[in-house]
């Protein structure tokens, strides 16, 4: 049985229902979700949203006993990395909404790089990649100055600066700061080749935000015409949870080995009769379940 005294993970969602906060607040109250990730895009169009409003923001869910947990910026471009007036304007923003969500104690920024390929020619490469650092280092005292911590998100094909356990982990090494850890992914992480569970032992507390999904890279059964282009254009299906090739209970259980303390998010799954709510709903169930099964 699951231990009396052992508390289970808090589940995370990504609004749901965008910008309509009295909305998302209901959905987390019935889907018993209490830490919620919003785009800055649905808070602010053009600038980075101003300290008064997150903090609004903030309290509007914490009225309703859910954590405005982050909040994910745009990407950062490949340009950053390499043209100074890029790096300026990109790190600029950043630099505004991490102070900002520090006086709106909002807790991690939700943080995805540039999805276009890195160049292929070996010292353009590691131009990129100095750049990289350099930008990295500085989120990282922005980040500790402002009590805001930088969860990264990895992608899963070579030709991205960032795409395995083994790039990220020079990462975090060549920009040593407690303000900077992983968005572990399931999906991306499977898809990359590694080992999940030994993953998540390897960064241990720099684990800072889980994104849970499953996923197949072959069709199982009668396919339709969109099923095979989506496989020829991505690689893989996105499946429900536990259909697929992604080791669900191994990572759950790593994650308690380590004593992870964050929340655990949902991030692409299939809808039901089109209904992306119901299924993110039917999801939050299985990881419940899931939670309960496994045990140390």
């Amino acid at each position: 049985m699951y231990a009396e005294e052992e508390l289970m993970f808090d589940i995370g969602i990504f609004a749901p229902f965008g910008a309509d906060h009295a909305r998302n607040i209901a959905y987390c109250r019935d889907a018993g979700a209490s830490h919620i990730v919003l785009n800055t895009g649905q808070i602010s169009s053009d600038n980075a949203p101003a300290a008064a409003a997150l903090k609004a923001l903030a309290d509007q869910y914490a009225s309703a006993d859910v954590v405005l947990a982050g909040l994910t910026p745009p990407r950062l471009s490949l340009d950053a990395c390499v043209d100074d007036a890029a790096r300026s304007r990109e790190v600029g923003y950043l630099r505004r909404l991490i102070e900002d969500m520090g006086h709106a104690q909002i807790p991690f920024v939700h943080f995805y790089l540039s999805a276009d390929a890195a160049p292929s020619d070996p010292a353009q490469r590691q131009t990129h990649w100095q750049g990289l650092v350099g930008i990295f280092r500085e989120l990282g005292q922005i980040g500790e100055d402002a009590g805001v911590r930088v969860s990264t998100h990895t992608f899963h094909v070579s030709d991205r600066l960032i795409w395995n356990r083994e790039t990220f982990a020079h990462l975090m090494a060549a920009t040593d700061s407690p303000a900077h850890g992983l968005t572990f992914c399931q999906g991306k992480s499977q898809m990359a080749g590694d080992s999940l569970p030994d993953t998540i032992r390897h960064f241990g507390e720099k684990v800072f935000m889980v994104h849970v999904r499953d996923i197949a890279t072959k069709a199982q059964g009668p396919t339709t015409p969109e099923v095979e282009q989506r496989l020829a254009d991505l690689g893989y299906l996105e499946v429900p949870f536990g259909q697929g090739e992604v080791d669900m209970v191994g990572t759950i259980r790593a994650l308690k080995e380590i004593d992870y303390q964050g929340q655990i998010y949902p991030e692409h799954f299939p809808a039901i009769a089109g209904d992306r709510a119901a299924g993110l709903a039917w999801t939050i169930g299985y990881i419940r379940a899931l939670d309960q099964a496994v045990v140390l």
